[in-house]
């Protein structure tokens, strides 16, 4: 059996593990930091297939400064990454979010988000029509059934996220693989964990299935999907429902004459909707929390997506941009979520087992908050605040809290 020690074994090299090894190298040599991760690459677990959407309207206050914090990391990738030429590109859209809420809802939500500093906006029909032509601005329920009538009414008012955007989220755990390495991390690929161990209450170390023993007195479970499965190999109940599901995501062909149109929430049809490919693709997926139902495992389910869903969804898409053909090539993927069934809020930060640390359960959010939440656990770890920190509070997001007060349990929260 080989040996080898570090000072932290981070399970998992998605945007999570990255993130988190990568914000506490970049504070401070004094950790040596090692990243296993079960599959030949990064990002081949949930963050390969995420619509890496980043948007800031939450229901509280810490989950908005959380997305908002991250969002200032991608916007300046390159400073904040340390590299010259990153691979990942930051791509402005906008997020727009039709609702079919009454003006004075849509205005609450602005003022809380302009009170954190995020920049926002509340645009009438005549103003959405204005930035984006080819939109429907119909306020009114939209049966996928087709079982009631429709008759479009605008909506009174819709919530505008001037600086929203998406990110190239394989490209991003690319860039951020060259600048944990650079810092002084070791990764290493196809190395799954097959024991957590333990010795009165506290972590001892990993073994992996190569029959390498690390022993680490801090183990990281940012396993994603695999989450539930490595905090139970440590002895340990998280006491949350973390349930890995199958999340569809449909890409659709765009004519270039609808462009330009922004990242849309869409709850009269269920949908949201972004630019794809530079604007030659709509990408296409659901709020829906009955969608978030399909509990797989991780390491064998269908990867491709239900023809009954691609066409309810794209009924979705055309309701909102009328003037959509009805052709065009469609596509599209399976990916996992690992959602958080208790109140779809992560858990980050320290458990009753001393040195196991979770950043799990993250329902569909996990791509935007990634360098906010290894900011909160490395400021933890080392009592050290620098740029692009958050100042989130991690007590949110603890593993003994109680689940939070939320109107529906889906991505959106």
């Amino acid at each position: 059996m080989a040996h080898d020690t570090a000072d932290i074994v981070i399970v998992g090299a998605g945007i999570m593990g990255l993130s988190i090894a990568y914000q506490i190298a970049r504070r401070t040599d004094h950790y040596r930091i090692k990243i296993v991760e079960k599959a030949p690459n990064v990002g081949e677990g949930s963050t390969g297939a995420s619509s890496s959407i980043l948007r800031n309207s939450y229901s509280y206050p810490d989950p908005i400064k959380v997305a908002r914090d991250g969002h200032t990391t991608y916007k300046n990738w390159a400073k904040y990454t340390g590299l010259e030429e990153p691979r990942a590109e930051f791509h402005h859209t906008g997020v727009l979010w039709m609702m079919g809420e009454t003006r004075e809802v849509v205005q609450e939500f602005h003022d809380l988000m302009s009170g954190l500093g995020v920049k926002v906006s509340v645009l009438d029909p005549e103003g959405v029509h204005e930035r984006f032509p080819s939109l429907s601005t119909c306020g009114e329920h939209f049966d996928l059934s087709f079982e009631e009538d429709h008759t479009c009414e605008d909506g009174e008012a819709f919530l505008y996220e001037e600086e929203g955007a998406y990110f190239d989220p394989v490209s991003a755990c690319q860039d951020l693989l060259e600048a944990v390495r650079r810092e002084g991390v070791e990764v290493r690929f196809k190395s799954p964990v097959v024991r957590v161990r333990t010795l009165g209450g506290r972590i001892e170390g990993v073994d992996l299935a190569d029959d390498t023993q690390i022993d680490a007195p801090m183990v990281v479970n940012a396993a994603g999907p695999w989450a539930t499965r490595l905090a139970n190999m440590a002895g340990l109940d998280l006491g949350w429902k973390l349930r890995p599901i199958r999340a569809q995501v449909i890409y659709r062909e765009s004519p270039p004459e609808l462009m330009p149109i922004p990242t849309v929430v869409d709850r009269s049809s269920g949908i949201y909707f972004r630019p794809e490919n530079r604007g030659q693709q709509i990408l296409i997926g659901s709020i829906l929390e009955k969608d978030e139902q399909e509990e797989v495992d991780p390491d064998d389910f269908n990867q491709n997506i239900d023809r009954a869903f691609r066409d309810t969804k794209i009924y979705g898409l055309h309701h909102r941009i009328p003037d959509l053909p009805y052709r065009g090539y469609i596509t599209g993927v399976s990916g996992l979520y690992t959602v958080n069934a208790d109140d779809v809020y992560p858990i980050i930060g320290p458990t009753p087992i001393e040195g196991f640390v979770v950043a799990n359960g993250f329902s569909g959010h996990g791509f935007k908050e990634a360098s906010s939440v290894g900011s909160m656990i490395a400021q933890w770890l080392t009592g050290k605040t620098i740029e692009f920190d958050t100042d989130a509070d991690m007590a949110f997001f603890s593993i003994d809290r109680k689940p939070h007060a939320l109107a529906e349990k889906s991505v959106l929260a």
